[in-house]
């Protein structure tokens, strides 16, 4: 089961009405193909709204339901029920058939087969941010190395989703810079700064030297800004420029030193509304001693519970 980033991420919002009278109430498999209805018409919006000839060569790796409603009400669920019509709204996301077609052939080159996609800030949202804390105007951003994947919830459903190319790969390579380190020496530098109070940085001319941490976050703190700007930015664009409630991050880059501080004066939030948060916020895990507690670890329990409850399968 595996999660894509969001590089060249597309969303589309659809809607499907139809007629259900004198038809049997709606079974749990009515409204998966109801869904699906939706999605492939968010597709056909996808399609339409490109001119560049490859559009038709998009795989659809997520969707959340935004709204049912039974004749012209909004209602929490449509199963057993009936009426005269039913609809749902769905917002849909698409990646280019290069980026699924790679993933497909790095599994390959491993002897392993996909069973299920779905998008990384899916996979977290869905451990993370249950449908009952949804009714909270909540953006939740996935730091990886690449890209800074982002979720916002509002009115008890997943309104969005977009992604920045910036993410903790910026925070290496500004060490690299800085400091004349090979990029997988300024990576073991970087996991550092979570620990450590000196660091021995040994450059590529072989000179090692011993920096306070405070001396070596205040060399990279430009980048540091420009990764929370990125995500800052991104995230008042997807909220329709309203500032969310709270900000929730995870993965390894969110443990970025000082990031937190830097997204609240961004977004002018108080430093209590943004967190990073790790499996101990997953509600109902159990887990044993040994593992631990990281943020780098909600995703990929994320991955594995959406491929059992609503996998994207590829054929």
């Amino acid at each position: 089961s595996v999660a894509a980033a969001g590089r060249a991420l597309k969303t589309e919002q659809a809607s499907v009405t139809i007629d259900i009278k004198n038809r049997p109430i709606f079974t749990e498999d009515d409204i998966s193909r109801f869904e699906l209805q939706a999605v492939q018409q968010a597709q056909h919006q996808l399609l339409q709204a490109k001119d560049d000839g490859k559009t038709s060569h998009y795989y659809c790796v997520g969707y959340s339901v935004l709204h049912y409603r039974l004749d012209g009400e909004l209602i929490g669920s449509l199963l057993d029920q009936q009426g005269d019509e039913a609809n749902v709204e769905v917002i849909a996301t698409f990646l280019p058939r290069v980026v699924v077609e790679s993933l497909l052939a790095a599994l390959k080159r491993a002897n392993l087969e996909m069973e299920a996609l779905t998008l990384e800030p899916i996979a977290a949202i869905n451990v993370l941010i249950p449908a009952t804390m949804r009714r909270l105007n909540i953006a939740l951003v996935d730091i990886g190395a690449g890209t800074s994947d982002i979720a916002i919830t509002d009115n008890s459903t997943i309104v969005a989703y977009g992604m920045v190319p910036t993410a903790g790969d910026e925070i290496t390579e500004a060490l690299s810079d800085h400091y004349l380190l090979d990029f997988p020496v300024a990576e073991i530098t970087k996991r550092q700064m979570h620990t450590n109070e000196e660091i021995a940085i040994q450059d590529i001319l072989g000179f090692e030297t011993l920096f306070p941490r405070e001396e070596v976050l205040q060399a990279i703190y430009p980048a540091i800004v420009n990764l929370a700007e990125a995500i800052g930015k991104e995230i008042l664009q997807l909220n329709n420029n309203v500032t969310p409630k709270a900000v929730m991050l995870v993965g390894g880059g969110s443990l970025t030193p000082n990031l937190t501080t830097e997204l609240c004066k961004i977004l002018n939030l108080p430093e209590n509304r943004v967190a990073v948060r790790d499996v101990d916020a997953i509600q109902n895990l159990t887990k044993e001693a040994h593992i631990p507690v990281t943020p780098e670890l909600v995703t990929p329990i994320g991955i594995a519970i959406a491929a059992k409850k609503a996998p994207t399968k590829i054929t």
